[in-house]
């Protein structure tokens, strides 16, 4: 340990330069492990509470639905089982129907949705958003609609428009609605076609009084896509409690697009991971490599002096430990240290379009970099171990030194 030390010392240009190429790599994997995290998180509550839920209590899909959603007429029963289950934290019934609006001769159309307004705030912002009126209550007739749709029908507050909706099962209905609220919304695109009205309006709309296309739960603990178990363990609960014309869907199934870019998320971080931990095993074996050829007529002394060569193998890999304990504790250090100076300054801003979007469907504007502890850990370990296995190659190499040869080689 001593020798090891003294000459770590000796050579600090050099033992300076081995303890970047640990200390970097672990640096820039903890930092990313807090980058990717946010990501997720975002993503993840972003998808969940903008529509989805955690997941939702269909009818079996049909064909030739086109759009729509086939009708369930038994969504009490399914609100019944969903109380029973434990780790369910709030549920409501929705109705969504494809819809033409019109006011004179302008029309455009529509995504008509039927929600329990007391209940719809865990999935739905637009309450929040509302720039004009009011947002519906209980036993509310009229419609609140976005400003997009309220510009292309020319209408505004208290202005009456005409829904017409028409579902494969129960035909065409026909509503005159009223504007009661005008909101704000995140995307040109849901500002134009999503209308909040009651699920008994929508209800008339489908011409059925019992009508939901789904029954839409939180389940409880679950903080971030990290607490997927947490839903699997509902999930599983609730496997067989619906019978055959009922189906179970969780955001993965509801939300692909997302459920999709975080499973690819993983392995490209598992793939930079290794490119890093190559990297700096490539300079710590140079490095020792260049140390060992230094050394020679040093080794070779050593050797001639009695020392075995299992000795000579230890002390080149003590000086490697040594170098990458260091390291890998120092990168764990900055990069989490980092991470804490970025959120103490409220986090990444993200560009004013993405800020203004996470703002009103409830996040805050900026990615907030989220440490892992096993995460931390992991990085630091790895890369300590990928050192110590790089510097195996030049320990081996100064074991097999002759004495004699050793001597001739630096004279």
């Amino acid at each position: 340990m001593k020798a090891a030390i003294r000459h770590l010392k000796r050579n600090r240009r050099r033992t300076i330069l081995t303890l970047l190429a640990v200390l970097i790599p672990v640096y820039f994997l903890v930092f990313m492990f807090g980058f990717t995290n946010a990501v997720i998180s975002d993503m993840f509550e972003t998808a969940t509470r903008i529509d989805t839920g955690h997941l939702q209590v269909r009818h079996v899909e049909k064909r030739g639905m086109g759009s729509a959603l086939p009708l369930m007429q038994n969504a009490d029963e399914a609100v019944a089982v969903l109380d029973e289950v434990d780790g369910i934290e709030w549920r409501t019934v929705r109705l969504d129907l494809p819809a033409l609006a019109s006011a004179e001769d302008r029309s455009q159309t529509v995504y008509v949705q039927g929600v329990v307004p007391e209940e719809v705030a865990p999935i739905s912002n637009i309450g929040n958003l509302v720039v004009e009126g009011s947002y519906l209550r209980t036993g509310s007739s009229g419609a609140v609609i976005g400003e997009e749709l309220a510009e292309l029908l020319n209408v505004g507050v208290d202005d009456e428009f005409v829904v017409l909706g028409a579902h494969p099962e129960t035909g065409v209905g026909v509503l005159r609605l009223q504007v009661i609220g005008i909101y704000e919304a995140p995307l040109a695109e849901m500002g134009r076609t999503v209308v909040h009205v009651t699920l008994e309006t929508a209800r008339q709309l489908a011409r059925s009084p019992q009508a939901a296309t789904a029954v839409v739960a939180r389940v409880s603990g679950v903080t971030g896509a990290r607490d997927l178990s947490e839903i699997d363990d509902v999930m599983s609960q609730l496997e067989g409690r619906f019978g055959s014309e009922l189906e179970v869907l969780d955001w993965r199934d509801l939300a692909p697009q997302v459920s999709g870019y975080l499973a690819v998320l993983t392995p490209a971080l598992t793939i930079i991971a290794v490119i890093f931990f190559g990297l700096g095993a490539l300079v710590v074996l140079n490095t020792l490599y260049l140390s060992v050829m230094e050394r020679t007529r040093e080794l070779g002394l050593v050797i001639s002096l009695g020392a075995s060569r299992w000795h000579v193998i230890r002390m080149i890999l003590v000086e490697a430990s040594l170098i990458a304990v260091a390291g890998a504790i120092y990168g764990a250090l900055i990069g989490v240290v980092l991470i804490w100076i970025v959120e103490a300054f409220g986090g990444i801003p993200m560009p004013a379009s993405v800020g203004d979007f996470m703002r009103v469907v409830g996040m805050k504007p900026a990615l907030h970099m989220m440490i892992q502890w096993p995460q931390v850990i992991l990085s630091a370990v790895a890369m300590t171990i990928v050192a110590i296995v790089a510097a195996w190659f030049p320990a081996y190499r100064a074991s097999k030194l002759e004495p004699v040869e050793a001597m001739k080689y630096v004279e």
